[in-house]
């Protein structure tokens, strides 16, 4: 065992070098021998066959031929880059032709698998390049199980004896496992302050991105119950010499910016878009994971600085919310797309919609602001011509999404920017108004009786879940971007 340790640790490091060896003869040859096993036990014909020069050059064509035949896309599945590269030799000393190095090898392989990403992965120390969304066929002579699509049949490829008598959780893989968080702070865009410790922070950085890194697989692999493990061994193994800096401001506003970046990234690869269904199982773990992450978080950092706590229960909170909120979008996308689908249907929306005394609705929905002026009634009266454009023109669901995505544009974030109002402000004065305004519409079918008032019912539904989804969204971003501007706000300060 330890032989076979030695001998894999010694082709990881030439696959990390821009030259490699050109046959398996030479991996025989050049690899350290242990424990009695190496090319002093080769027999003096079996030297001569393993010494022999390839007749053919290497074809390019043909390996990517192989490649073909031999591997296929699945989505979760990793192979060691090592192994690869040995498949790859041996395919090359049965077929008579000279090998390429590894650097050159990977290049093939993504000419073939223009999509295949590759990460290291494995304890410190003992760490190794993976491919990620590359599985070997059944029907190739390398077949193994554990690098094929049938090792992501629970939960990502990882079997626990334990968990066989728990109920699989089966939906459609959501994303790639080893979907990389997106970059997240530099200390050196940092001036901290004198007494923060920079190399401290630094350390503090890598391993907090490596955990957030481990959370994000986790979840991709619904393997939600072992994000808890992760958030206690990390918090509660803290080093001694980075407890110091966890109060600081700096490192709080700092990991409000990481967790912010790491929960919209966990929001991306399990819903990808809200008008997608998604399946029970998927639903149920994902809100028993919004119910548990809170109190996760309280008990893994119960002796840690108050305003480190305060900061990531904060950004949790938000993210479940959003989290809750997507779930049951999903279902009411899936129930609104089957009404709009129906040309009757929307053809009686419209002449309900056409009797509606919108006149009246808007002078009521302006008397309940605290202020308004004549853009406001002016926004109203433009949103109801909208609407009644795409019912009549039998718009899908996906372009009622997309007007409601302009609306909270127009409405909130442009005016934002031109205004330097408070964002927190002028969205719960929009709410306030579409609210009002969407009540008023429904009462008014009510007292009419009109026939598509179930209809309406659920659009409204719909449509406030969307508007709520997209405006929690934006505060998210914008407590992040706070964040961020402290800490660009210490570095000021400390010039």
């Amino acid at each position: 065992m330890r032989a076979d340790n030695i001998n894999e640790n010694w082709l990881e490091e030439c696959l990390d070098t821009t030259a490699a060896p050109t046959s398996a003869a030479q991996l025989q040859t050049l690899a350290p021998s242990s424990g009695g096993t190496g090319t002093k036990n080769l027999s003096t014909s079996d030297e001569r066959k393993e010494n022999r020069i390839p007749s053919k050059p290497h074809s390019t064509p043909l390996t990517l031929k192989w490649l073909e035949e031999t591997y296929e896309i699945a989505e979760g599945v990793c192979i060691p880059r090592s192994t690869l590269y040995l498949h790859y030799l041996d395919f090359c000393e049965k077929n008579d032709s000279q090998p390429v190095n590894a650097a050159s090898f990977g290049k093939i392989i993504r000419q073939q698998f223009p999509h295949l990403t590759t990460r290291r992965l494995g304890t410190r120390g003992q760490s190794k390049y993976h491919y990620y969304g590359i599985g070997v066929k059944e029907t190739s002579p390398y077949y193994d199980v554990t690098f094929s699509r049938k090792a992501t049949q629970s939960f990502g490829g990882e079997v626990k004896k334990e968990c066989v008598k728990q109920p699989m959780v089966s939906y459609p893989p959501r994303s790639k496992v080893g979907t990389l968080l997106p970059e997240f702070p530099s200390v050196k865009d940092l001036e901290l302050p004198s007494n923060v410790s920079e190399e401290n922070v630094c350390t503090f950085l890598v391993m907090y991105r490596t955990h957030c890194q481990r959370i994000l697989d986790t979840v991709i692999r619904a393997n939600f119950d072992e994000v808890q493990n992760f958030l206690l061994h990390f918090w509660q193994g803290m080093p001694q010499h980075i407890v110091p800096i966890l109060g600081t401001e700096v490192v709080v506003s700092l990991v409000g910016v990481c967790d912010a970046i790491l929960y919209k990234a966990i929001s991306g690869v399990l819903m990808p878009t809200v008008l997608q269904a998604l399946p029970e199982s998927l639903t149920q773990v994902i809100r028993k994971f919004s119910r548990q992450l809170d109190e996760w978080l309280r008990a893994s950092m119960e002796d840690l600085p108050r305003t480190l706590q305060e900061v990531k229960l904060d950004l949790a909170r938000r993210f479940v919310q959003v989290l809750k909120r997507q779930t049951s979008l999903s279902h009411l996308c899936q129930a609104s797309r089957t009404v709009l689908h129906s040309p009757d249907v929307t053809q009686q929306m419209l002449q309900d919609w056409r009797h509606v005394d919108v006149g009246s609705i808007v002078r009521q929905t302006l008397y309940t602001m605290d202020e308004f002026c004549d853009r406001d009634y002016h926004v109203i009266v433009t949103l109801h011509r909208e609407f009644e454009v795409l019912l009549q023109d039998q718009a899908p669901l996906e372009s009622y999404t997309v007007w409601l995505e302009s609306m909270v544009d127009r409405c909130i974030v442009r005016v934002t920017m031109k205004k330097a109002c408070s964002l927190r402000h002028l969205a719960r004065q929009f709410m306030l108004m579409w609210s009002c305004f969407g009540t008023r519409v429904i009462r008014d079918m009510t007292l009419h009786s009109a026939p598509s008032f179930g209809s309406f019912h659920l659009l409204h539904l719909m449509f406030d879940d969307y508007v709520m989804f997209l405006v929690e969204s934006i505060q998210s971003t914008e407590r992040a971007k706070d964040l961020l501007r402290g800490i660009k706000g210490n570095a000021t300060t400390g010039q």
